[in-house]
């Protein structure tokens, strides 16, 4: 049936990619100048400077909660000048960085910029930096490096001792340099501060509570006012705004990773007060005063700063400079209107133009907006400024620009869609391929000969791609489409000819009744990774009907394996534990590890014994105390070799490889994980003892259900692939093995494996025939799994937290990866378990084939 599992390794990860080229493929505009500012003698920029206080953490509703008397000292500015608003964070990437993007370049970095940053250099962005004539920063080092352009930058670290409020710190580092700079600064304008108001032992991102924004209230209080006499031309400026977006998450709870609304007090020179704009409004005082709340999005703030220094917002930006919010006339405000318009359509210029470069451009519909309608706008716009209908020419470009966004949007998804669905049909032809690779019992594949008007068929369908191909390649190289977008969509192509091959050697194929429990629980657990209490009555069925059996001769064992099935239901409805830390149900399994096989009447050698309870002792103390965590990281990793390397020769090789790799299992816990793991091993081997009672042959779709059904279901049952991938990394320092930033990736690979090698060793040890039927069991591994990544495909984010994005990338690759590391733990389980010379023993008489039950 195969050649090589290497072909359908490389075609594998092709479609993989070809995901990751869907979602997280790079759509920068690129590098753009920025627009000039003619220059206007008639009237001056509305600030000379502009300070910008961000507090990490700092939320809308602390800031205006309890009639904002959190903020004594500021309430009493803007009640008598400046604007109050919150930012409506857009659904961007949640990074370090990224809410510092939005605000000093005005653009929300997407996932494909944010995992370009991280694997390799950050790429420069213009900012609100580069345009100022000279900017300074209180910031961090790692803020530092990611906006190089800060003319001077003063690194301040987060690490500070209990007794000192980091704001407090930041305040002295400020008052020094006013101290010594000032005179200097005096006659200079364009110049920007940012002062970061860290969250000192809070640098998690915990939110602000009500307690520390008292002191920030009064350490913005006494910045201002430094700032004001070392400057007392009233010409400065003043922004005071938060790490908008989404806050860090921790532990388990899923609901702290929902989008949160930042404040912003924007007051100083330039600035109106009591802008009235219909809508929210909010009561800033005891005695019900109240106030317009304005309301933007974050990056607005960026041409609205640009605009106060009278510089040209970024190239990038892509906000638009909101009306009303400066005290300035007509002509300026209708100028630096103008000017973000020209900058947006820069960019929706550029695009369009990239778009538009292939020889079929004219012919096919584009965007409605077009080269003609975007000279007709820069023309108009022109002859309103000239004629000095700036009130004209200020309502004109602001009416104008949310089109040019969207012009802006549409080219930055310019293929997604049909990304999309040429992935999708490169899946479903892998899904008809492996189709045609499973066979029917006692048959031999692709022994059987088609029929004449099937091979016809099959030969005009070859011609028909081959010329379907050749006109793609042609349509697209005329067209320029970018070489990675023509990868992607000729990938159909090739698995669709992978499977007319195949099904052209298919001779003794599953009939499509066959398929009917592979499809229906590859769709349980497609839908186990949105709701776990899917995969959880997928798991009770499948359970249920294996062993329906056992119902009709019941005994002490079936209802051990039935209270056993029932907590494991009814554990999928608790919150999930590998990212969440219970460390008094973790002291529980522990010994529970080492008393479980000697309750089960299996009695390891006295070395394994010692060995085990040795570790596992260290391991009680650990939690219990962690009196020497690295010495406690250091035997595990032994313990962890010791296990890879160890080979035993036993009557019972199956029971000792369940109690080492139990144990190793709980070293990596930090919650109640490990018991659950050892109640899904004893149900699942209790299960097949009342299932086969005494057969020592199972079919290959049976043993791939239970693979699949209870691998899946090993995760499920307590938590799921983000709480993998996101949260069990953010405290794997509580596990025994400590967080090294070198082994991390290994012990996450174990949190994973762990559960799945327990597995298959139980069941080739309970099953010997089944290490000769891997090809068939990984052909129908491979059906059930790429018929769970089309729908995966669809639920793919490129925005949103860091732990939806990882995770939804996550279980896709995790799914098509999975029979490879089912092949390769199988292997290895065929080593511990299925050795030469527990092969050689004599096994039990197997009943007659009719007696096996079958699914």
């Amino acid at each position: 049936m195969f050649r090589s599992y290497y072909v359908y390794a490389l075609v594998q990860l092709l479609l993989l990619a070809s995901v990751y080229l869907v979602h997280f493929r790079m759509t920068d505009v690129g590098i753009l100048e920025p627009q000039s500012i003619a220059v206007d003698t008639k009237e001056r920029v509305p600030a000379d400077r502009l300070v910008v206080f961000v507090k990490d953490g700092l939320r809308a509703k602390t800031f205006l909660e309890d009639y904002c008397n959190n903020l004594p000292l500021l309430r009493q500015v803007f009640l008598r000048q400046g604007l109050v608003g919150i930012c409506h964070p857009a659904p961007s990437t949640d990074s370090q960085f990224s809410s510092y993007v939005a605000l000093f370049s005005g653009f929300y970095e997407d996932a494909a910029a944010v995992f370009h940053n991280w694997l390799l250099s950050p790429a420069p962005i213009d900012s609100i930096f580069n345009r100022s004539s000279y900017s300074y920063a209180w910031t961090t080092a790692r803020m530092a490096r990611r906006f190089p352009d800060i003319h001077m930058a003063t690194v301040l670290s987060p690490e500070v001792s209990p007794g000192i409020d980091m704001d407090e710190s930041v305040f002295r580092a400020v008052d020094t340099f006013l101290l010594t700079e000032s005179q200097e600064l005096q006659e200079r304008t364009g110049l920007l501060f940012f002062v970061h108001l860290m969250s000192g032992e809070d640098a998690s991102g915990a939110p602000v509570t009500c307690g520390n924004l008292k002191f920030t209230d009064i350490n913005v209080w006494k910045m201002y006012k430094r700032f004001e006499d070392s400057f007392p031309n009233q010409r400065t400026a003043y922004l005071l705004t938060s790490d908008f977006g989404f806050p860090h998450s921790h532990g388990c709870s899923n609901k702290s990773n929902k989008l949160v609304e930042a404040p912003f007090f924007l007051w100083g020179s330039g600035v109106n007060h009591l802008t009235t704009i219909r809508g929210r409004s909010f009561v800033a005082n005891a005695q019900e005063q109240k106030l317009p709340l304005q309301v933007l999005n974050p990056i607005q703030l960026t041409p609205l700063m640009s605009a106060l220094l009278g510089v040209p917002p970024p190239a990038n930006n892509r906000g638009r400079l909101p009306s009303g919010f400066l005290r300035v006339s007509s002509r300026y405000e209708a100028n630096a209107m103008h000017t973000n318009s020209l900058q947006l359509l820069a960019q929706a210029w550029h695009l369009l133009k990239r778009h538009e470069a292939g020889l079929f451009s004219r012919a096919l519909p584009a965007h409605w907006l077009n080269f003609k309608l975007m000279h007709s706008f820069v023309k108009a716009a022109r002859v309103l400024k000239q004629q000095q209908r700036f009130k004209s020419l200020l309502e004109y470009t602001s009416n104008y620009m949310p089109a040019i966004v969207k012009c802006i949007d549409y080219y930055m998804d310019y293929y997604r869609i049909v990304l999309l669905v040429a992935a999708s049909v490169a899946l479903l032809g892998w899904v008809y391929c492996w189709r045609c690779h499973l066979e029917r019992p006692g048959g031999t594949g692709g022994s059987g000969e088609i029929s004449q008007e099937l091979s016809d068929c099959l030969w005009g369908s070859n011609i028909i791609f081959r010329a379907v191909t050749l006109f793609l390649v042609a349509l697209m190289r005329l067209q320029r489409v970018p070489l990675e977008v023509q990868a992607v969509l000729l990938l159909p192509c090739l698995v669709w000819v992978l499977a007319l091959r195949a099904l052209k050697r298919s001779g003794n194929t599953v009939s499509c009744s066959g398929l009917m429990w592979p499809l229906v629980l590859a769709q349980i657990g497609l839908g186990g990774f949105f709701r776990r209490y899917i995969m959880a009555m997928g798991y009770l069925g499948f359970a249920c009907y294996s062993t329906r059996g056992a119902f009709r001769a019941r005994g002490p064992h079936f209802y051990l394996w039935l209270l056993l099935l029932l907590a494991l239901g009814y554990i999928s409805v608790l919150p999930e534990s590998i990212g969440c830390s219970h460390r008094n149900i973790l002291l529980i399994s522990i010994p529970l590890t080492f008393v479980r096989p000697l309750a089960f009447g299996v009695c390891p050698g006295l070395a394994t014994l010692l060995i085990n309870g040795a570790i596992l002792l260290a391991a009680f103390v650990h939690v219990a105390a962690a009196p020497l965590p690295c010495l406690m990281a250091l035997s595990s990793w032994v313990y962890f070799f010791y296990i890879a390397y160890s080979q035993r020769r036993s009557l019972q090789i199956t029971e000792l490889t369940v109690f080492n790799l139990s144990t190793l299992y709980t070293l990596t816990c930090t919650s109640f994980e490990s018991l659950v793991i050892q109640m899904l091993a004893m149900e699942l081997q209790l299960g097949l003892r009342l299932r086969t009672a005494g057969a020592q042959c199972i079919p290959a779709k049976t043993a791939a259900l239970y693979i699949l059904v209870y691998s899946w279901y090993s995760i499920f049952a307590t938590g799921n692939i983000p709480a993998l991938f996101v949260d069990f990394a953010r405290i794997m320092n509580e596990t025994c093995f400590g967080y090294y930033l070198w082994t991390s990736g290994l012990v996450i690979a174990l949190k994973l494996l762990l559960p799945w090698l327990l597995i298959f060793c139980i069941l080739g040890g309970a099953y010997k025939d089944l290490w000769s039927q891997e090809r068939q069991i990984f052909a129908w591994l491979m059906f059930m799994c790429s018929t769970m990544a089309v729908g995966l495909l669809w639920c793919v984010v490129n925005n949103g937290t860091a732990r939806e994005i990882v995770g939804s990338f996550a279980a896709i690759a995790v799914v098509l990866v999975f029979p490879f590391l089912w092949l390769l733990l199988w292997r290895l389980a065929h080593l511990k378990v299925a050795n030469k010379w527990i092969s050689q023993l004599p096994t039990h008489l197997s009943p007659p084939p009719h007696q096996v039950n079958k699914i």
